[in-house]
């Protein structure tokens, strides 16, 4: 039951991890991988008296996603729109879904019949002990930055101690060597497969050589250059001529800041990559850097990579760590504070609702720094995006609310790389003269035509990148309901006679809530840790040992009575709505930690209570565990209403889905064959 467990959720975040970095087309439909290994494990649960997944369907489908993934970028996978590659785009996702189904099917009917051999509630707590492994080996190995085909080696051992097939060995061995070849040049940070590509055409040019390119996720990220000093814009145009369109803007951008900035004497850097922000500020003979990057990785090049290595300079400070979490505890005064581009370039093409950076663009990020200025200080806040996105909407329209007048902005198109926008307010603003301006390759923004009806970034609602395209969503959703229809039909009939309706819908709707209090709670928590896999895999891992706990406790105690446990869940949920995360604090970061943990995932240990008592009293466990994973299934379908209500409107609708659960248990005391307990399996 436990290395049962541990592999299903193991592979559960390897699936959600790997396919998300090498298929961009997932990311659009971010819920998709995790709905689908739920429905794959309900319907295994449910139909677990059946015979297993031929082997040679398995190897089939395992095969068939791992060559997806290891041969991504040949096979142009990376590049398919729904837009332009509609019906490849429906073959991928249908080809992925079904090997997904396939494989998780299979190991849900060995979890479904570890679990008829053991009293309800112990075979629980040995899935609950075995998801929370999963989640730690997976968190560890983000952590030590551990490669896919670590990831690999884990599952095929796992699965050789359960078939106790030498086969499984062969195949993993064959499958393991590949990938470690695939990814020989790659690092697996704890946020995102990054690769750096050195930048040859530099090498005769005056930039010289050790320039490079670093991508992200198989996406241009940033580039890590030399950087010449200049006195005008114009020595620019001269002395970049040989570098290329591309090479000139990129300085161009660099030093846009340093023509608005009343001083820069102490510079702060926020999204600082690996060091060309800050080895601008050096060459303006910045006094004092203080520079922040969440990814040690990237951070790291700024000492061992970048040809000037800026990190190593002894006026820089580098922070590895989350902006937002370095603004609330930051008590310092700087003069000029540089948004860096933080997610740049292609990055863009794709959009998912959370991201890394999303808290640092909100309505509280920009009043922190706001107040971080010296009485002459500035703020630079630059983007990857042109007049026409509704990303430069949304950023102009948020500064203009926090500061109270418009900052000033600036559109760069044409650059030969992509389109970018720039945005200086600050007491200590200066303006720009039209012909440096012009010089610049900038145009004032807005300009005629150019509108804001658009919807400001804040913490509650911190999702810079989308838009309300009705057609957009409409397709989101068809396409995720679609993904479920086949898998549900499969689910109904496993359950078909075997649960009575009065134990399916509380389970249903436990699970349903469920999935929306850890979704919420990832979500809270990112604002403080950033949204990063450690972040995930340790708020998943609380929520499972609260679980666990509860379990235990209702297991020990007979619990009778849920009305109290009702009554306490109520109290939890309320709390988490109205409790707030402070923009600064004078705490110790730990605690303020704790105490936004605690309140978090407090909901989901009376809830457990819940569960674990109602699971006890089941006629048929494994039924019931299988339309629970159901109804978390469908959480994933329904927490995309944050986009549309708010963040916080998740602990309500959470609320409203606990009580529901509550309400056929009005009419158990009709049904006294529903309160029975199972019998202890005899040995």
């Amino acid at each position: 039951m436990f290395a049962i467990s541990l592999l299903i959720l193991f592979a559960e975040v390897m699936s959600i991890r790997w396919m998300g970095s090498e298929i961009p087309l997932l990311r659009i439909f971010p819920n998709l991988i995790l709905m689908t290994t739920f429905i794959g494990v309900s319907i295994g649960l449910a139909t677990s008296e059946r015979p297993f997944v031929p082997p040679g369907t398995m190897i089939i489908a395992v095969v068939g996603i791992v060559l997806t993934l290891a041969f991504a970028t040949p096979l142009q996978i990376r590049h398919l729109t729904l837009i332009d590659h509609l019906f490849i785009c429906v073959l991928l996702l249908g080809f992925l879904i079904f090997n997904l189904n396939v494989i998780f099917i299979s190991l849900g009917r060995v979890l479904g019949r570890e679990f008829a051999t053991l009293p309800a509630l112990k075979a629980y707590s040995f899935n609950l002990l075995g998801s929370l492994a999963g989640v730690i080996a997976f968190g560890v190995g983000s952590w030590l930055w551990l490669p896919p085909a670590v990831w690999l080696l884990v599952t095929t051992l796992l699965g050789f101690f359960l078939s106790n097939k030498k086969l499984v060995l062969y195949l993993g061995a064959a499958l393991i060597a590949l990938i470690a070849f695939v990814y020989r040049d790659s690092t697996w940070s704890p946020y995102g497969n990054i690769r750096i590509v050195p930048l040859h055409e530099f090498d005769t040019t005056p930039l010289g050589t050790g320039n490079y390119s670093l991508l992200s996720n198989g996406d241009y990220y940033h580039e890590g250059v030399r950087i010449l000093p200049v006195k005008s814009l114009s020595e620019i145009e001269t002395l970049y001529k040989p570098c290329g369109k591309k090479a000139r803007s990129f300085r161009t951008w660099l030093e846009v800041p340093f023509l608005v900035a009343s001083k820069w004497d102490k510079v702060l850097i926020l999204g600082g990559g690996s060091g060309d922000d800050v080895q601008a500020a050096l060459i303006h003979d910045a006094k004092h850097v203080d520079t922040v990057e969440i990814d040690p990785f990237i951070a790291s090049c700024g000492r061992l990579r970048h040809p000037e290595r800026p990190y190593l300079n002894e006026k820089v400070n580098v922070f590895v760590e989350d902006a937002r979490t370095f603004l609330r505890y930051d008590k310092d005064k700087y003069d000029l504070i540089q948004f860096a581009y933080l997610d740049p370039g292609q990055a863009l093409r794709i959009t998912s609702f959370l991201r890394t950076d999303n808290y640092v663009y909100t309505k509280e990020s920009i009043k922190s720094a706001l107040d971080r200025l010296s009485p002459e200080g500035i703020i630079s806040l630059s983007f990857a995006t042109g007049g026409d996105s509704p990303v430069t909407r949304r950023l102009y329209k948020t500064i203009t609310e926090v500061w109270g007048k418009p900052p000033l902005a600036f559109i760069q198109e044409h650059t030969g790389a992509w389109d970018s926008c720039f945005f200086f307010f600050g007491p200590g603003l200066k303006n720009l003269p039209p012909e440096t301006v012009a010089q610049a390759g900038l145009r004032p923004y807005p300009g005629k035509g150019e509108y804001f009806d658009t919807r400001t970034a804040e913490d509650d609602w911190p999702f810079l990148y989308i838009d309300f395209n009705v057609g957009a969503i409409y397709i989101y959703v068809l396409t995720l309901l679609s993904a479920m229809v086949l898998p549900l039909q499969l689910l109904r009939k496993g359950l078909s006679g075997k649960l009575y309706p009065l134990e399916v819908m509380p389970m249903f709707f436990l699970g349903l809530a469920f999935m929306l209090m850890e979704t919420k709670s990832i979500i809270a928590l990112s604002l403080l840790y950033g949204s990063t896999w450690l972040v995930n895999s340790v708020v998943i891992g609380v929520i499972l040992l609260l679980a666990f706990l509860a379990n235990l406790l209702s297991d020990r105690f007979q619990l009778k009575r849920l009305a109290p446990w009702y009554f306490c869940l109520t109290l939890s949920l309320l709390l988490d709505y109205f409790f707030r995360i402070p923009a600064y604090s004078e705490q110790h970061p730990l605690w303020l930690s704790f105490l936004a943990a605690i309140i978090c995932c407090l909901p989901v240990f009376f809830s457990g209570i819940i569960f674990s008592t109602l699971f006890k009293r089941s006629s048929n466990p494994v039924m019931s565990l299988a339309a629970n994973i159901i109804g978390a299934a469908f959480g994933g379908l329904l927490e995309n209403l944050c986009i549309l209500t708010g963040v916080k409107s998740l602990s309500l609708l959470a609320l409203a889905l606990y009580l529901l659960s509550g309400l056929p248990l009005l009419f158990l005391a009709t049904k006294p064959e529903i309160e029975k307990i199972r019998p202890e399996p005899s040995n």
